[in-house]
C-alpha cells in the first residue's frame, strides 16, 4: 500500500514536468546538439528529440543559465498553403493540445487567400493559443514560406521563460 501511495505521488510529477518530446524542462540541452550562444540564452537546432512527432523537420531548443531547457519550437515540413493535409494536421494537432489539457487563451483566423498572401507569400494562417495548468503556454500556427509553400509552427513556452522575456 506504501508504494502504491508513492508511485501516485511520483508519476503526477514527472508527467507534468515532461515536454510533449519526451525532454524535460530545466534540462541541458546540449546532448541534443551544438548549442549556440544568443544574446542571454543558449539553443540547439535538432531533427530528432526522444519522442519525435512524424510532422517535425525542425526543433529548436532554448535554454536560460542556471534555469535550463524553457523553450521548445517545432517546425514541420513544408505544405501547399491551400491543401487538405495542411488544415487538417493543424487541427489534429490542436485537438490533442486540448485533450491533453490545454486550454484555449487566443484565436486568431488568418486569411491565406488574401492578395498579400497569394501573390507576396507574407501572411500567416491560423494562431491558437493555449495554457496548460502549470503555466506552459503553446501557441499552433500557420505560417507561409512563399506563394504557395506554408508550415505549421508549434511553440511550448514556460513560465520561465516567459517571466524573462518580460521583464
Amino acid at each position: 500500500m506504501k508504494l502504491l501511495s508513492l508511485l501516485l505521488l511520483i508519476v503526477p510529477m514527472t508527467v507534468s514536468a515532461s515536454t510533449p518530446f519526451g525532454i524535460t524542462w530545466g534540462e541541458d540541452i546540449g546532448k541534443y546538439g551544438k548549442v549556440t550562444k544568443v544574446q542571454d540564452y543558449s539553443e540547439v537546432k535538432t531533427d530528432y528529440l526522444p519522442k519525435n512527432n512524424s510532422l517535425a523537420k525542425l526543433y529548436k531548443l532554448v535554454q536560460i543559465p542556471e534555469k535550463g531547457l524553457v523553450k521548445v519550437v517545432m517546425s514541420t515540413h513544408d505544405y501547399s498553403a491551400h491543401g487538405v493535409s495542411f488544415k487538417s494536421d493543424f487541427h489534429k494537432i490542436k485537438d490533442s493540445l486540448i485533450d491533453s489539457g490545454y486550454q484555449v487563451i487566443d484565436f486568431t483566423s488568418g486569411e491565406l487567400s488574401s492578395y498579400q498572401c497569394v501573390l507576396q507569400g507574407r501572411c500567416n494562417g491560423k494562431r491558437w493559443v493555449a495554457i496548460d495548468p502549470d503555466g506552459v503556454r503553446v501557441t499552433l500556427e500557420q505560417k507561409m514560406r512563399g506563394r504557395d509553400s506554408a508550415f505549421i509552427n508549434l511553440k511550448f513556452e514556460t513560465q520561465t521563460f516567459l517571466n524573462v522575456c518580460d521583464s
